[in-house]
């Protein structure tokens, strides 16, 4: 059964670039056209019923964010995808409207041709699928990896790998590390992880969330108003300082890289994108190996794909790690942290409201 879309926006040729594309696939087929909230609004209080809105957010009589307080105050259950453009004004609504429950974002192409557009097209529909509950005709060949890795090893907590035969350094302000990754969900659930870090936390942390260049800074500004740890976008060639939470910038990909004893740099760089991602948590992870950091603590949130997977599997071989992933029941996209548990290095896995807690309970502070 197909299911029906709504595009909600003010420009004429974003409306038939959209529909162009979801009437090629299959199983989706616009059902209806809106150029703002308000016309989307009269269709929806006119009975019309669609499995998925697409709606921008910088439009006349009422915008994205409104419109989405308005579904909420209508109790309409639609996923919105919102599609938004890297306007540095549109950056923060754009934020407001993944607190408000909208599924994800796209960012807007500058053109419908090259491969900029095809990555647009390839990510829109992607999440279309997603949001629509028919992710399960999505070939995602890395999610198919994990199945193959080996599940032995595992501590009788679940899924976790452990480690035997080694010895690591007691946990200390120089050689500890607390990492989070996340994805389609990652900025709401960002708001129930990091706030709850006590200000005196005695390690640095380090979230990449995948998001798109031009975003990621009102996600740390939102992040530290809500939170009493400082929170702020990484910068590169900085030095990782406890106590604070840096949010990997969008549209790099973020390293560490050893300065000197218990002294580590942050590399925001322009490394190729892997499985399109930028920043890629499996990168960041890799960049730890060369490190003297010894004891990780992780946590792997809501996510579509198997990022952070292969990363934490080579870490668990050199490092003491412990993994906290969010379970299905509280996950936007249950993709990232059921990647993790097939790839046996989970050790703890917990409703969201949980995971920072388990997580400082396993460091023991």
């Amino acid at each position: 059964m197909e299911k029906k879309v709504l595009i909600v926006d003010d420009s004429a040729l974003m409306r038939r670039l959209m529909s162009d594309i979801i009437n090629s696939k299959e199983y989706l087929t616009v059902a209806d056209t809106a150029s703002n909230g308000v016309n989307a609004m009269e269709l929806l209080n006119a009975g019309k019923q669609y499995d998925i809105i697409l709606s921008d957010i910088k439009m006349p009589k009422m915008d994205g964010v409104e419109f989405l307080k308005e579904l909420n105050r209508r109790h309409f259950q639609i996923p919105v995808l919102i599609v938004s453009s890297i306007a540095s004004e549109s950056t923060r609504e754009t934020i407001e409207a993944l607190e408000l429950g909208a599924f994800d974002f796209v960012k807007k192409p500058h053109g419908s041709v090259g491969q900029a557009f095809r990555d647009f097209e390839n990510h829109l529909v992607m999440r279309i699928y997603y949001a629509c509950g028919m992710d399960k005709i999505i070939q995602e060949p890395e999610l198919k990896q994990q199945k193959v890795y080996s599940m032995e090893k595992k501590s009788p907590e679940l899924g976790g790998s452990s480690v035997k035969g080694k010895s690591f350094k007691k946990a200390g302000e120089n050689n500890t590390l607390v990492v989070i990754a996340s994805s389609t969900g990652g900025p709401r659930a960002l708001q129930s992880v990091i706030p709850l870090i006590p200000k005196d936390f005695s390690y640095p942390v380090v979230v990449v969330q995948h998001m798109p260049a031009g975003f990621t800074a009102s996600l740390a500004s939102r992040l530290n108003e809500m939170s009493s740890i400082r929170v702020k976008e990484a910068e590169d060639g900085e030095i990782l300082k406890k106590g604070i939470v840096y949010i990997a910038q969008g549209g790099k990909q973020c390293e560490l890289v050893q300065k000197g004893t218990g002294v580590y740099q942050i590399s925001e760089n322009n490394k190729p994108a892997r499985g399109g991602l930028r920043p890629c948590a499996d990168i960041f992870f890799e960049s730890l190996a060369d490190t003297s950091i010894q004891n990780l603590y992780c946590a792997v949130l809501t996510g579509m794909g198997a990022d952070a997977s292969k990363g934490l599997k080579l870490m668990k071989q050199q490092k003491n790690v412990k993994v906290v992933a969010q379970n299905q029941e509280t996950c936007v996209v249950y993709g990232m942290p059921r990647a993790a548990k097939l790839a046996g290095v989970v050790d703890h896995m917990v409703p969201l409201e949980d995971v920072t807690s388990t997580l400082i309970k396993k460091i023991g502070v």
